[in-house]
């Protein structure tokens, strides 16, 4: 391989003598191996990369770890060679391989084709909005957990609609309670063997209470929004967490968190909901940190206020705070929840393969001040 494709910007000793006609083989061989998945291919030996220390490492192993100056870790994109490499590999000469023709490879770096995935709170909301997304970027099943025993005709609607897109993806709804840890596990192990694989989590359900002052907040309704808030996006992640390891299929996690989890909303006496929400976030990176070395990515989603079901009902009782949240936000309104599908594709596909332990914050700027 080229030093280039081990990611260093000047040749290493022992690879300059690599011919142009080795690399266009190791390519094809890559190409070639997509007819299983990137992820069996990355577990896959090709070719060996030599460092100056003498040693080899395997670029193709998301863990292997390299002696010398190359760097600790290095892979290669499933759809290599890619940006400037497909650029510089162009650059040596033509190709009679149509798989190493220039062609834009962009939107591939954001396709889940094959792929399954789990969101809980996937009824309505925030979280159909996210299943619909995951469909429409390829996966052939999304699996929406929620408490209600049968799905509401939103979600039936847009199940119809996920049929009626002819890219054979499907939603599946599926009833439970994110607090009840066992019977979740068993749920999503269901889902997995039946697909054969686990691959997207997004753990989105979650509820709202009405302000209630810190100093006299009952404790039962805070055990029940930091149960609901925190333990069921725990519960969840360990679900579809559990069935990536015995898949042995690497993954993206998705906590939906909130702004909430960062900042304090001002004049809003939310202490269980931020509580659970900052919560969140460090459960996030901690689950970063552990499951990092098994390839599986987890970040947090931090929405600002997103006009929903869930906020209208709140802000129908207060109209004037729609006009007082949209005034606080620079971008002068509230988000809709279709502009958190683009944020949501990245996450889980391979676009934003280097990308874990961090929350992406979506409020129109509402943080910033």
């Amino acid at each position: 391989m080229l030093s280039y494709l081990a990611g260093v910007s000047k040749p290493v000793n022992g690879l300059s003598a690599i011919s142009t006609n080795l690399r266009h083989a190791a390519f094809r061989l890559q190409a070639n191996s997509r007819c299983t998945t990137w992820r069996s291919f990355q577990r896959s030996a090709i070719i060996g990369v030599p460092t100056t220390s003498g040693s080899t490492v395997n670029p193709n192993s998301s863990h292997a770890a390299a002696k010398g100056p190359i760097g600790k870790v290095q892979t290669i994109s499933p759809l290599a060679p890619i940006g400037v490499q497909a650029a510089l590999l162009h650059a040596e000469g033509p190709s009679a391989d149509p798989a190493l023709s220039p062609r834009p490879k962009i939107f591939e770096e954001f396709s889940l084709n094959g792929r399954v995935g789990v969101v809980s709170g996937g009824n309505r909301g925030l979280g159909l909005e996210m299943a619909l997304a995951l469909c429409e970027a390829g996966c052939k099943a999304v699996y929406c957990v929620d408490l209600p025993e049968l799905p509401s005709a939103e979600w039936e609607a847009t199940s119809a609609f996920v049929k009626a897109l002819g890219n054979s993806s499907r939603l599946e709804y599926v009833s439970a309670d994110v607090t009840d840890q066992q019977n979740l596990w068993g749920k999503v192990e269901q889902m997995a063997d039946k697909e054969g694989r686990m691959d997207v989590c997004i753990a989105a359900a979650g509820v709202l209470k009405a302000h209630q002052d810190c100093l006299n907040y009952p404790a039962e309704e805070f055990r029940e929004v930091m149960d609901i808030n925190t333990n069921g996006v725990l519960y969840t992640a360990q679900a579809a967490g559990r069935q990536m390891v015995k898949f042995k299929q690497p993954g993206s996690i998705i906590l939906i968190a909130s702004m909430s989890g960062s900042i304090t909303n001002r004049d809003h006496a939310w202490v269980s909901y931020n509580t659970s929400k900052s919560a969140v976030l460090q459960m996030g990176r901690s689950m970063a940190c552990e499951l990092g070395p098994l390839g599986i990515r987890v970040n947090t989603l931090s929405p600002g206020h997103i006009y929903t079901k869930m906020t209208a009902a709140y802000l129908d009782k207060q109209p004037h705070l729609l006009e007082k949240w949209s005034n606080m936000n620079p971008m002068g309104r509230l988000g809709r929840s279709d502009e958190l599908r683009g944020v949501i594709a990245w996450l889980a596909s391979d676009a934003s393969s280097f990308c874990t332990g961090s929350d992406i914050l979506v409020s129109g700027g509402h943080h910033s001040w």
